[in-house]
This record gives C-alpha cells, sequence and structure tokens, in this order.
C-alpha cells in the first residue's frame, strides 16, 4: 500500500520560492496477484504493467508517465485506473507542470473521486498558487479547502478495496500522512488570507499526524507562520526542531537554520 507523504523534491523547491509544488513521495511497490473475482489485475500481463508502474515511482518523471501510459492504453478499464491517473499527476508536477498535474489530478478523481491522494494533490497545488491578488482568490481557495476535506472524508471509509489486506499499521501511516497533507493545505491557504494564528493551529494539527517522525518541511512551514504572525520563539523552537532531527536531510537542516538566524535577527531587542 502506498504511503501518502509529501515529496521532499516539491516542498523544498516551494519553501526556496522556485515553484510551489506538492506531491506524494514514491514508496516501495506492494505486491500485486491475479484477482479475476475481486479488485485486482485480471491477467498475468496486468500485474505486469501495474508493477511497472510501481517501480517506475523510483525513477524519472518521465518513466512514471509511460507506465502510467502504458497501463492505460492496454487496460483502459484497470482498477488500478486512478491510481496510474494520480501518479501520472505527480510526474507531471515533478516536470514543474503544473496544468498537467492538474488534469491528471482531476481525471483520477472522476476515475475513483475517493482517491484521497488526488484530491490532497490538488488542494495543495491550488493552495500554494494562489496569490492575495488574484481576482478570483476566494473561488481558489475556497476549491482547494474542499479538495483538502474530500480527502479527509474518503479516510472516514476505511482502506481502498485494493488495499484492503494492507496491515492496520500501514494503514495507519497512510491515513497519519493523509490528514497531514490536507491541514497543510489548510494552512497555506491560512497564509494566503494573513490567518497566521489559523495556519499555526493547522500545521501543528498536520505535525501532531506523526509527532514520532514529523515531516521536517512542514515543521519549518509552521515555523515560517509562527514568523509571520511574530513569534519569535515559537519560530525558533520550531526550527531548531527541524535541526534536531536525526533523519532529517542536511539540506532541509539548512534552511531551518537560515530560517532560525532569520527570526533571530528579527526578533526586537527588547524581547531578548
Amino acid at each position: 500500500m502506498r504511503r501518502s507523504v509529501l515529496s521532499a523534491a516539491f516542498l523544498l523547491a516551494a519553501l526556496l520560492g522556485s515553484f510551489a509544488a506538492f506531491a506524494q513521495a514514491p514508496a516501495a511497490a506492494p505486491p500485486v496477484k491475479v484477482d479475476k473475482k475481486g479488485p485486482g489485475p485480471k491477467s498475468k500481463e496486468e500485474v505486469q504493467a501495474v508493477t511497472a508502474l510501481f517501480q517506475s515511482q523510483t525513477q524519472a518523471p518521465d518513466d512514471e508517465i509511460k507506465a502510467a501510459e502504458a497501463l492505460l492504453a492496454k487496460f483502459a478499464d484497470s482498477d488500478y485506473k486512478a491510481i496510474a491517473l494520480e501518479i501520472e499527476a505527480e510526474a507531471y508536477l515533478r516536470k514543474n507542470d503544473n496544468t498537467n498535474a492538474i488534469v491528471f489530478g482531476e481525471r483520477a478523481l472522476q476515475a475513483d473521486p475517493k482517491n484521497y491522494d488526488a484530491d490532497n494533490l490538488l488542494a495543495n497545488i491550488t493552495c500554494a498558487s494562489t496569490r492575495d491578488t488574484d481576482l478570483d482568490k476566494d473561488e481558489k481557495l475556497a476549491k482547494a479547502d474542499k479538495y483538502a476535506h474530500d480527502a479527509m472524508d474518503a479516510l472516514q471509509a476505511g482502506k481502498p478495496p485494493l488495499f484492503a489486506k494492507a496491515s492496520d499499521e500501514a494503514w495507519a501511516k497512510t491515513k497519519a500522512g493523509v490528514e497531514g497533507q490536507a491541514w497543510q493545505a489548510f494552512g497555506v491557504c491560512a497564509q494566503v488570507k494573513k490567518k497566521y494564528d489559523e495556519a499555526i493551529e493547522d500545521f501543528q494539527k498536520g505535525v501532531a499526524t506523526s509527532p514520532d517522525h514529523p515531516d521536517p518541511l512542514l515543521v519549518i512551514r509552521l515555523g515560517r507562520a509562527q514568523l509571520l504572525a511574530r513569534k519569535y520563539d515559537d519560530a525558533i523552537a520550531s526550527f531548531q526542531k527541524v535541526i534536531d532531527l536525526p533523519d532529517a536531510p542536511a539540506q532541509y537542516k539548512s534552511i531551518a537554520q537560515s530560517d532560525k538566524d532569520r527570526a533571530t535577527k528579527s526578533k526586537p531587542t527588547a524581547s531578548k
């Protein structure tokens, strides 16, 4: 079962300001077997196509797109259609092509309205690409809010049929990832509205979905919201948390250190 977590490459790019994009990171491909009665591949050939699709998530975006298109071309009614379309959306996101990412994300939802990965992808892209000066800002943010709520609601149905046999532990991790992404979308939308206290609360809820292994980039977002709210000590503490995370990539620690230095310099002298 795929674990829904944010792609480090895209969040990093968003934090650095190169582009605003979000996606799920590739996970280990689950075992795929022929299942002629229940949901799943109906032939050995489809098993091979689905396996290739999952394996492509560790490869380049064009390889993901090629694998998704190969599956859809040969097995148009595959039970994995929505997953293939959502993976293709992620691939376009990796190519900095938000337009096609949205197109394929929406197609994934048409194939499966309860595809929480597609909901979160669309929610985060929409929030992150909305500007305060956009004439349709309110409409965009309302749309993003609905996507994020739909992702949360989809979890209430339990494990998707394709992954009904996944372990409870795997499902718990997936739920945490989905919820974390949804709260992140809520937080980014709140920031666009300049509701920084609300953004802080949303990011905190996102971090709390995985307290033992917090997403370092989500913690950085929390720190930046706290900095915007002029809660300097809280922001410094959040950035320090990332610096202290043993498994956080060095590049994220560097970002957190730069942000911490900025927060320290911004802190009023009288408060020191």
